[in-house]
């Protein structure tokens, strides 16, 4: 891997005439560098790039992209490297094997995924310890053997090669021809490029950064990304970032408030006046502070002062999520504008309006997975019929804001759905977006989360937890008799890595600590170490009765223990056909996947307590675990059937959807998916879930 940053210069347009066979304008149309620029980071030898976008003059505001700068600025994360061929009057998007992933069609304005099962499989994956590390895409078209981590993907029910046909007129998008190049609008393209990915690009009027708003492994050696409007960075987690007093020998200062246990403290940004910077950590923003380690990645940052605007390198020291060793890792080099953007102008162009409503129609139409939940076939019906279309396409950037999050939170609901990030024109910070989603927060999540707080109350009072407790007590590996429980909140991993970045040592941690520490896999090796010393062990509990989801690579890491098989199935509604992924895990850390040691299998009953609340992963465990041979025993799930999909109104705005993705029982007649939760095998009151004695005598009566 090369740390070295390498910067594409803009690459210049004339304004020369250019042909339009869109919908939008039947005159031609001129791109120009709008100083809007990708800032992306790719980790391969390409190191970290900006390419640019560009502006049609006849409708202003909405950035577009180059097709093939679009795939070579995204597909860097993935090391895809693509090439665009005109044929007829058709711009395919080839990989250098020479099968084509997309096509558009510029005259009517026609979009074609030509290969689904290449499309599924065009960022590879970084190699997480869940099957073999396979570097590239496979060749074969029907085992794409490095689609998140399998080593082995069946399709069915899928009719050869399907193709997913979108005729975008019907959604007043525009596709421009210029020069022998085609251009399209660059969010639109964002949701296409990441639509089976919990990210999307973020635009602040300016620039676009990559947004992992959802954690993804793919994804996550990107720790933290900044965007900034008006001398303000925005950090990506949550909190606004301002500018402060320097400190010393600082030219710059920029800090955002965080909280952990409740308490304030501070991340500083600290630009010296020798070019050079780091992260700090402070009890205020004034602090001098040390350099602060998060998530095992400490921060530096080299930076150059341009006319009006900030040219940083953001510098990661950690764990190289390839090798597993330390190494400094380049997170991209960003263009910080010191001068008003968009930001803040309370008002929207009507141009500029229309597109995001119609981007959100896209969106809804195309890639939600809950539709039967909602209760809706289309978009522009359903926002009619909630008296919301109004407040969508106003030109008033606060009621806009009110309503997509009305919609998002109250009348979609769907626990998944959920509104995250303001409009670049509200002026508004991460924040406000938190306390706006609060406001309309729907009953089915507020009926999830009272039950959760019925639950945990039942679990400190049956351990005699106090108020004073840290939460994770209540965590961990217990054992009584013949019982194991296994209880964690959260699925969480390390990052990209997984059971290979696991040392063997760090196999006699405390469990307890290990969920803590919001590392669940490394949470299973410690409980199996002690379970394994434990002769008297028959049974073993897998508590998910508080937990609320998370990561989906954690389950298949955990159905291991189960099965010698761990598989996962979706039901694809975009694509309309199920896919199912067998995994191959490395329980024993020997470095072969799938061999002796790697399954628990037969040697123990395994069961899965779920409640009333356990939600997403928490449902899509008990689903696939059940599958495996589990029993299930408590009270019927919560439900969350989709897995997470991130996605912006293409101005700055973010919110969660339900994918198409809809998890299903493998092998059913009609894979039906599971938002309506899993039904129990042994149904168990509350009152016997935290009382190992009488969990233990429940599950050892179970023939």
């Amino acid at each position: 891997m090369k740390k070295s940053t390498l910067l594409i210069s803009s690459l210049a347009l004339l304004a020369l005439p250019a042909v339009s066979c869109g919908q939008s304008s039947n005159s031609p149309i001129s791109l120009y560098d709008a100083d809007s620029r990708f800032v992306l980071t790719s980790f391969d030898e390409k190191g970290s790039m900006t390419l640019p976008t560009y502006r049609n003059k006849n409708t202003g505001e909405v950035p577009y992209a180059e097709l093939g700068e679009f795939f070579y600025a995204n597909g860097a994360l993935g090391n895809l490297r693509t090439n665009v061929r005109k044929i007829d009057t058709t711009y395919q998007v080839e990989r250098n094997d020479g099968k084509v992933l997309m096509s558009v069609d510029p005259v009517n304005d026609v979009l074609t995924v030509e290969n689904y099962q290449l499309w599924l499989g065009h960022t590879s994956k970084l190699n997480n310890g869940i099957g073999p590390d396979i570097a590239s895409p496979a060749a074969d078209d029907e085992d794409l053997g490095a689609v998140h981590g399998s080593n082995k993907t069946r399709f069915i029910d899928l009719k050869n090669t399907p193709k997913e046909i979108y005729n975008l007129k019907d959604y007043g998008f525009d596709f421009v021809e210029k020069d022998g190049k085609c251009y399209g609008p660059t969010p639109l393209l964002s949701t296409l490029f990441y639509r089976d990915f919990p990210t999307d690009l973020l635009y602040n009027g300016m620039d676009f950064y990559i947004s992992a708003m959802v954690q993804n492994p793919n994804l996550m050696p990107i720790q933290y990304s900044f965007y900034a409007t008006n001398k303000k960075f925005l950090a990506l987690e949550g909190s606004e970032a301002s500018s402060y007093e320097p400190v010393g020998e600082e030219a710059y200062r920029f800090a955002y408030k965080l909280s952990q246990d409740g308490q304030p403290f501070y991340h500083i940004i600290s630009l010296t006046k020798d070019g050079k910077g780091k992260l700090l950590y402070g009890q205020t923003p004034s602090d001098k502070g040390d350099i602060a380690t998060i998530n095992d990645m400490t921060f530096t940052y080299n930076w150059q002062k341009k006319e009006n605007y900030l040219l940083v390198e953001i510098i990661a020291s950690g764990t190289n999520p390839e090798t597993g060793l330390p190494a400094s890792l380049s997170q991209g080099t960003m263009k910080i504008p010191l001068r008003d953007t968009l930001f803040n102008t309370k008002t929207r162009s009507a141009e500029y309006a229309r597109f995001s409503y119609d981007l959100l129609r896209f969106q809804f139409d195309k890639f939600y997975g809950l539709k039967d939940v909602a209760g809706f076939t289309s978009f522009e019906d359903y926002a009619v019929s909630k008296n919301l279309k109004q407040g969508l396409l106003s030109l008033d950037s606060s009621a806009y804001d009110e309503a997509l999050a009305e919609l998002t939170m109250k009348d979609i609901d769907d626990g998944h759905t959920s509104y995250t990030l303001p409009s670049i024109f509200s002026g508004k910070t991460a924040e406000d977006g938190k306390k706006l989603a609060a406001k309309h927060v729907g009953p089915r999540y507020m009926g999830l989360m009272n039950k959760l707080k019925e639950y945990t109350a039942l679990r400190a009072q049956t351990m005699k937890l106090t108020d004073k407790s840290p939460a994770y007590e209540a965590l961990g590996l217990f054992m009584e008799g013949s019982t194991a429980v296994i209880r964690f909140d959260e699925f969480v991993g390390r990052g990209s890595m997984v059971s290979n970045s696991i040392d063997k040592e760090e196999i006699e941690s405390d469990p307890k600590l290990c969920f803590r520490d919001k590392d669940v896999p490394l949470g299973f090796d410690a409980s199996f170490a002690r379970i394994k010393k434990n002769t008297a062990i028959k049974n073993v509990v897998i508590d998910l009765s508080c937990n609320s989801g998370g990561e989906v690579m954690v389950i298949p890491y955990i159905l291991a223990h189960i099965t010698n098989d761990p598989l996962i199935a979706y039901n694809d509604i975009a694509v309309g056909g199920v896919k199912e992924f067998h995994y191959t895990v490395d329980l024993n850390h020997d470095k072969v996947y799938g061999g002796e040691g790697d399954t628990y299998q037969g040697q123990y009953k395994f069961y899965v307590l779920i409640s009333n609340f356990s939600f997403s992963c928490a449902n899509m465990l008990p689903t696939f675990a059940r599958y495996s041979g589990a029993k299930l025993i408590g009270e019927k799930s919560g439900g969350g059937a989709c897995s997470v999909a991130a996605f912006s109104d293409g101005a700055g705005s973010f919110f969660n959807i339900s994918s198409p993705m809809q998890a299903v029982v493998p092998n059913s007649k009609d894979y039906k998916h599971n938002d309506g939760g899993n039904e129990v095998d042994y149904p168990l009151a509350s009152s016997s879930w935290y009382d190992l004695a009488k969990l233990d005598e429940f599950v050892s009566a179970i023939k």
